[in-house]
């Protein structure tokens, strides 16, 4: 008999990405009313006033079609209210500009929501130093709130041009798929699915495509919040416990472009008394764009490398390469990441060698 449960779930798959699209274009006729409206500035790539509702418009697609299909949201009340906290105050920030603190203290109390109400805690950091799994005991609940803090604002942080967030979350998000459907994560593989679809119905309208020379749609603070909380939702329930799908090394070297972004950048701008927070444009995709690239190669470039890693770090688990070695050897890709952004002349000449940018102008230019 056939299952109709699992139909209804593929059928809801197979819209998302249409549901998240029709709903990012009717909140965008919402969005000057609503004051979600990101303005050209000095620090700022695009030129022209951009809707900021792509992170409302993927949530809602999630939730709607989650609930369609007679689901508690993300199997989860506690993951449900921390979500709908840290959208809540994203939105605020979308409109009115938040304070630093004020969206940390909103992190870690949507963090603390989740470790409060559900055992998904990281309570294993795996044979890191080569002496043995490192047990956290009493220490899992701070370290899964600073995971899901860290992910939050690494997301955020690679929000930069059009299409870089969205692309650079979707490619984590496809490895987890394949983990959830060849592992021990099958109970998350249709909110994977879902999450991917709404973030693939997003970017139809966030990307740089022919004919379009800008994004009509962010998805402003909420949407990286949100998909931050949910990529550190998922790669906990992978990679978080001794008897995870993988390792959690393993699941750093999948998120690594966003975590190398945020880890190098903080670090680059406590290094010069700066705030961790300190908005600039020390960031990777504005020293590529500055070396020549377009936009478009510059998302291609960044997602490439994000997919490079995730497949060295399967292909290493699958092989047996020790953990340890994969930590050091990732001590070391942040090393060479913060070099290049402290030398961004080298970096920027390393690149053309490496990669030419290409003469054709789909896609380029800061508009």
């Amino acid at each position: 008999m056939p299952d109709f449960s699992a139909q209804v779930q593929l059928i809801a798959v197979v819209l998302a990405p249409a549901v998240a699209a029709g709903l990012t274009r009717a909140l965008m006729i919402q969005a000057p009313r609503w004051g979600l409206i990101d303005h050209p500035g000095h620090r700022k790539v695009h030129e022209h006033p951009t809707p900021l509702v792509g992170g409302l418009a993927m949530l809602l697609t999630l939730l709607v079609l989650q609930a369609a299909v007679g689901r508690v949201p993300f199997e989860s009340w506690s993951l449900l209210a921390a979500v709908l906290l840290v959208t809540g105050v994203g939105v605020a920030d979308d409109a009115h500009e938040l304070s630093h603190r004020a969206k940390f203290v909103a992190q870690a109390l949507g963090a603390a929501i989740i470790v409060s109400g559900t055992s998904v805690w990281v309570t294993n950091l795996g044979d890191l130093v080569g002496l043995g799994a490192i047990d956290l005991g009493k220490w899992s609940v701070l370290v899964t709130i600073i995971a899901i803090v860290g992910v939050m604002n690494a997301i955020n942080m690679i929000d930069g041009l059009d299409g870089l967030a969205g692309s650079v979350s979707l490619v984590p998000l496809v490895f987890m798929i394949f983990l959830a459907m060849t592992g021990d994560g099958a109970g998350i593989l249709f909110e994977l699915l879902l999450l991917a679809g709404a973030i693939l119905g997003f970017l139809s309208l966030n990307l740089r495509l022919s004919g379009r020379p800008k994004a009509l749609v962010f998805m402003g603070d909420t949407g990286g919040m949100v998909l931050g909380m949910l990529l550190a939702w998922y790669s906990i329930k992978l990679a978080g416990t001794s008897t995870s799908v993988i390792n959690p090394i393993t699941a750093v070297w999948i998120l690594a472009m966003p975590l190398l972004e945020m880890g190098s950048v903080m670090l680059l701008r406590l290094s010069q008394r700066k705030s961790p927070f300190h908005a600039d444009q020390q960031h990777m995709h504005h020293l590529l764009l500055k070396a020549g690239y377009s936009v478009n190669q510059v998302v291609a470039i960044m997602a490439g490398l994000s997919l490079l890693c995730g497949v060295i770090a399967l292909a290493a688990e699958r092989n047996g390469v020790a953990e340890v070695v994969m930590f050091i050897v990732f001590l070391g890709l942040w090393g060479a990441y913060v070099t290049a952004l402290r030398k961004p002349q080298r970096l920027q000449a390393l690149a053309r060698r490496l990669i030419p940018p290409l003469s054709a102008r789909s896609g380029s230019g800061p508009a």
